[in-house]
């Protein structure tokens, strides 16, 4: 014989086995790949020299690579830290390239990366 005290156990039974159940149901997929990247960020911040700095940038292009082979979306910010890298060594052109790609992908980005190239452009040539 049902009762109303046994149907609300049922009911909290029901209720507590569908948050469990949706708790089963695995991880999600990661929405970004970072790699080695921010291990090889904080050696460079750490130890700034040419070899932590080719890391990271290794490490950036890996990033790149990685996330196209994936199919997801490049981590916010890592075409426009690349860019300026490659700015730094005097390729420009290629660096444009990934402040533009920053900006397609990430439209909020836009005031900011034109502020950085606008300041890039007008800073004295290393």
């Amino acid at each position: 014989m049902i009762t109303r005290r046994n149907s609300t156990l049922i009911a909290s039974v029901v209720i507590a086995g569908g948050f469990l159940g949706g708790c089963v149901a695995g991880p999600k997929p990661p929405i970004y790949y970072y790699g080695s990247y921010p291990r090889t960020l904080y050696k460079l911040k750490k130890d700034p020299s040419p070899a932590s700095s080719a890391k990271h940038q290794a490490s950036l292009e890996e990033v790149i690579k990685v996330s196209k082979d994936k199919n997801l979306r490049v981590p916010p910010g890592i075409h426009c830290e690349y860019g300026y890298l490659l700015w730094q060594k005097g390729q420009r052109s290629d660096a444009e390239t990934q402040f533009n790609l920053e900006m397609q992908t990430y439209p909020e980005s836009v005031v900011f990366v034109t502020l950085v190239l606008k300041t890039l452009k007008h800073e004295p040539s290393t």
